[in-house]
């Protein structure tokens, strides 16, 4: 790469990251205008909002804390008299509310300096249908699904494919697939991303059988195996 690319290219980090960092800095102010503007009426949004973000147990008590501490302050304003009929029985309940406001509003919004940071630095998120990510996994499905109609309907032509058998090397891409009945302990590991020591275990079971499994089901009587072991080979397995 050239000097002048690659200053090109620091310079566009450099901008990005400062984007970011302002985007920290401003991000969720609204949280404090909000609990301040209101005296605390409208505390809890801010919670609710960043709860709805970061989906943590806490900060979801915290909203709920603070809404019913809302609550109180508005039964808090409506039992306030008219003052000038009750204007002793209105100075101590404007007292009380005073205080309870500083009570609510400070303790909040030393919790949302910390709590803003975390909902404004996160990584935005990328629409599904625009993660690369995801759109490759949807393709190997697909693969997998195209792969599996031709295991079934055409045998012949599925084991010149090399269909679940990738250490073949046959050209074929069937979307990331594993015979059960003819793959090594080691691309049935690799394939359906399981530890060795239970396709070791498959692989014995297998053995012990002649090496021939007619459903994933016999398998699983055979081998004990965790949730998620079967369900990525429930994914993967071809049989």
């Amino acid at each position: 790469m050239t000097q002048p690319a690659r200053h090109a290219g620091q310079g566009v980090v450099a901008a990005a990251e400062a984007k970011a960092v302002s985007a920290v800095r401003t991000g969720g102010a609204w949280y404090f205008v909000v609990t301040v503007f209101s005296g605390g009426l409208l505390v809890a949004i801010p919670f609710w909002h960043a709860w709805s973000r970061l989906r943590r147990p806490k900060l979801r008590n915290l909203a709920i804390l603070y809404t019913l501490l809302d609550v109180y302050l508005v039964v808090l304003v409506a039992l306030t008299p008219d003052p000038a009929t009750h204007k002793s029985v209105n100075d101590v309940i404007s007292t009380i509310g005073g205080f309870s406001v500083l009570a609510i509003v400070i303790p909040a919004c030393i919790q949302l300096r910390r709590i803003r940071r975390s909902v404004y630095a996160a990584s935005p998120v990328v629409a599904l249908d625009e993660d690369p990510a995801v759109a490759r996994v949807l393709a190997a499905r697909r693969r997998r699904e195209e792969a599996r109609k031709i295991w079934e309907t055409d045998p012949g032509l599925a084991h010149e494919l090399g269909i679940g058998r990738p250490d073949l090397k046959r050209g074929f891409d069937d979307g990331g697939l594993v015979d059960l009945n003819s793959a090594p302990a080691s691309v049935i590991a690799s394939v359906c991303g399981i530890d060795q020591r239970h396709t070791d275990a498959i692989v014995k079971a297998r053995d012990a059988r002649g090496g021939q499994y007619y459903n994933l089901d016999e398998l699983f009587v055979d081998v004990s195996l965790p949730e998620d072991v079967q369900s990525g080979l429930r994914e993967r397995v071809v049989v």
